[in-house]
């Protein structure tokens, strides 16, 4: 490889970066690009692809774009998505559920997607306020407020658990919760 073609080792790439690389490495054009990525099962278009190499992409890329991108030229999805400025997506989360998590009750299941809810709405702000800072996240910052295990334990108002045991002591079945609950 000759020395004024290499990429400096530690400087970061941009997604104009991986395309260029990807065009190189495929000796091909953007169309010619967007339909290898498609043949593969990747969804890009040529538009995207050309106003990237261009540097006129305003959008902020889809992870199925950011996915194709990788894959043309042939790096880690990591490499891409921290190209974007994205941060790097976990696996599945469904894939991390424990077992028996799909025989939760319906109340169950609304009360663990309300939390994940807050938790990703969390994630969220904090993200956009770390990018409006310029402030680079740590590689363990979760994105949790300080507090977040008083929150992640905090069930709700439960005057109506008592009241529900109080009539099932009584032998009698418990009552729709009032409007105020």
């Amino acid at each position: 490889m000759d020395e004024e073609r290499a990429e400096p080792v530690n400087e970061p790439l941009s997604l104009r970066d991986l395309v260029e690389a990807a065009a190189g490495k495929r000796d091909a054009s953007g169309l010619r690009l967007a339909e290898i990525a498609e043949a593969e099962g990747f969804k890009i278009t040529v538009t995207t692809i050309n106003a990237i190499r261009q540097g006129t992409y305003k959008s902020k890329p889809r992870p199925s774009t950011i996915r194709a991108i990788a894959w043309l030229a042939g790096v880690t999805e990591d490499v891409a998505f921290t190209a974007a400025g994205q941060p790097v997506p976990g696996p599945p989360f469904a894939d991390e559920l424990p077992p028996g998590v799909d025989n939760l009750p319906p109340k169950a299941r609304r009360a663990a997607i309300e939390m994940l809810r807050a938790l990703v709405d969390l994630n969220r702000r904090s993200v956009e306020s770390l990018s409006e800072t310029g402030d680079a996240p740590e590689a363990d910052d979760d994105a949790l407020p300080p507090s977040w295990q008083r929150l992640a334990a905090y069930s709700g108002p439960d005057g109506h658990l008592e009241r529900e045991q109080e009539w099932s002591d009584r032998g009698e079945e418990p009552q729709a919760p009032s409007e105020k609950e």
